[in-house]
């Protein structure tokens, strides 16, 4: 929440100059000279707080400090004081500093509820920040500097006080920041990045950040991985550029920041994110499929849908602290951790909202993602509809209106867009089976037939027998993934029980990579071809995807299948039987 929320304040105060945002988050040991600084000329008296762990925290040799900062932003500006009006109608200082909570009103931005204010005081362990900005103010450059503290309510005399603290210039009751030089000063003092030539921006000091039991180093990973789970379409890169410079580190070494490319199953989302991107553009990726999401009433184009099939690719161990064998240990920073059939949605700031789960994926070896993006003139309503941490879309948070009706009708109709694709098929009610399909890779293997809808090779219906048309049945029993001489490969085995009338049954067989439970293509895996296929245990060569054998009814009979893969796809093996009279 940390990382989002910080993250998407600096999104919000970013310059139009088209240059990326640069959003940094760096954790340092504090040395001996940093942490008298913040108590001798920062936080003083911080012992008369009530209510907070400030004290102990900055009496601690092992102090931990977290910097999270931006550049090419335009910091924090406007007056100083609340009840000062602004002819620019800029609040920034007044509302992050002084209105702590209170709603950012400015469209297309992250904040509705102003939580990525409040945030990084509670991950403090003190309750306790420094912040340090650089902003264009009345034509000239200004730095400002404050230190911030939320403590527990108190009274004193007949006055009731809220609990929150400000260290900065004495101006009577009013909380005023050290500016200019002095500014500068101290912020050095404390460790704060500095400003470089005529950039803007701003500099947070989380004193004491709470690790939630990882090591320091496991914290600032954890830290990198949320970057790229959450923050992922910003590492997008555009036409020319990026939209934002993310930087991640620990006592000055770089922790990697790792690609979505290297985060199964996020490569999935990358690339529906990218269709998205270039939706007016021919898009040969396979399996791809793009939804537009609408209402009736009111007429709205509400946003577009886009999903794609994946193969099951292994996950990546992270040392962020989590043990998956340990329900006690700090949760993972992979916000899906199981098989992936999940849609991101995001709206005008592109910051992921949420994962929304979908139907499972039809069978094993195989997962799905999907990316939601709601259109920017239906922005404020998905915003009004977030809960304070930003964090899921619900209705109900709106009044009745068009916007609510918007709201709702794009996450059901984005539900049924899902189910459409993957939901399971229903099977025949006819008794007889004389076609079925099998997918089997290293994890499972799924029995039925395939009836459903969907880009690359579609399975076809198989009609209902006639009236006293006997027809064979096919049953699959087992499957494996096997090593061949010359790479890897898939056995399935099935058991074909004649019909009992019949002179002989003709047997039709083809292999594909399995897309989404409705549609294989047999382009998707170059290497993929059969290799045999053994009748009760004599051998027959084929060659190629396909292949048809006639056989004389000798009672139920087992047939093996044998197809060469790649070390990714998933097989689909496709069997039709026929009578032969």
């Amino acid at each position: 929440m940390l990382v989002r929320e910080t993250a998407q304040n600096s999104w919000d105060a970013r310059l139009k100059n088209g240059g990326s945002v640069v959003f940094s988050l760096q954790g340092w040991h504090l040395d001996r000279r940093e942490r008298i600084a913040l108590r001798d000329e920062v936080f003083v008296e911080a012992d008369k707080v009530k209510g907070t762990n400030l004290a102990t925290a900055l009496a601690d040799p092992r102090l931990i400090g977290l910097y999270i900062s931006d550049r090419n932003t335009k910091g924090l500006g406007g007056p100083l004081q609340a009840d000062e009006a602004s002819p620019s109608d800029t609040y920034d200082w007044v509302d992050f500093v002084l209105n702590v909570g209170e709603a950012n009103t400015q469209g297309h931005t992250g904040g509705t509820y102003g939580f990525g204010k409040t945030i990084t005081y509670v991950v403090s362990q003190a309750n306790a920040i420094v912040i340090h900005s650089r902003t264009l103010h009345e034509g000239r450059l200004e730095t400002r500097l404050i230190a911030c503290a939320i403590g527990e309510k108190f009274t004193r005399g007949k006055k009731l006080f809220t609990g929150r603290h400000w260290w900065g210039e004495s101006a009577g009751s009013v909380p005023v920041p050290v500016t200019g030089r002095e500014a500068a000063r101290i912020a050095s003092l404390v460790g704060m990045p500095a400003f470089e030539g005529q950039d803007t921006g701003t500099n947070i000091l989380v004193v004491a950040p709470d690790l939630g039991g990882r090591s320091a180093e496991q914290a600032m990973r954890f830290v990198a991985e949320s970057v790229t789970w959450h923050l992922w379409p910003k590492l997008t890169r555009r036409p020319g550029k990026q939209a934002m410079d993310i930087f991640v580190s620990w006592n000055g070494d770089p922790v990697s920041i790792p690609k979505p490319q290297d985060r199964p199953p996020l490569h999935g989302f990358a690339q529906a994110f990218q269709a998205l991107l270039d939706k007016d553009e021919p898009d040969s990726t396979l399996g791809l499929r793009l939804d537009e999401i609408r209402c009736g009433r009111p007429r709205a184009d509400i946003g577009l849908l886009a999903t794609m099939p994946l193969i099951h690719r292994d996950r990546v161990s992270v040392d962020d602290g989590s043990d998956p064998e340990d329900d006690e240990a700090p949760r993972p920073a992979a916000a899906i951790t199981g098989v992936c059939h999940h849609v991101a949605v995001l709206r005008t700031p592109e910051l992921v909202v949420d994962y929304l789960e979908g139907p499972p994926p039809p069978e094993g070896g195989t997962e799905w993602a999907g990316v939601f993006r709601a259109n920017d003139d239906h922005d404020a309503h998905f915003a009004a509809s977030e809960p304070p941490t930003h964090d899921s879309w619900n209705p109900e948070l709106l009044p009745k209106s068009a916007g609510r009706t918007i709201v709702t009708v794009g996450l059901r109709e984005i539900k049924a867009a899902l189910e459409n694709r993957w939901a399971p098929r229903k099977r025949p009610k006819h008794a007889d089976v004389a076609s079925t399909a099998l997918v089997a890779d290293e994890l499972a293997h799924l029995v039925g037939v395939i009836d459903g809808r969907g880009k690359g090779r579609r399975r076809k219906v198989q009609p209902p027998p006639k009236p006293g048309m006997a027809r064979p049945k096919i049953d699959f029993t087992y499957s494996t993934p096997i090593e061949l001489a010359d790479g890897l490969g898939t056995l399935a085995r099935l058991q074909v029980s004649p019909a009992p009338v019949s002179k002989g049954t003709s047997l039709r067989f083809s292999v594909a990579a399995a897309l989404d439970g409705s549609a294989a293509d047999t382009k998707l895996d170059p290497e993929l071809s059969f290799v045999e296929v053994r009748i009760a245990g004599e051998t027959v060569d084929v060659d190629g995807i396909s292949g048809q054998l006639t056989l004389e009814n000798a009672g139920p009979f087992e047939v093996e299948l044998v197809a060469r893969r790649g070390p990714e796809t998933t097989v689909l093996f496709d069997v039709e039987a026929e009578s032969v009279r």
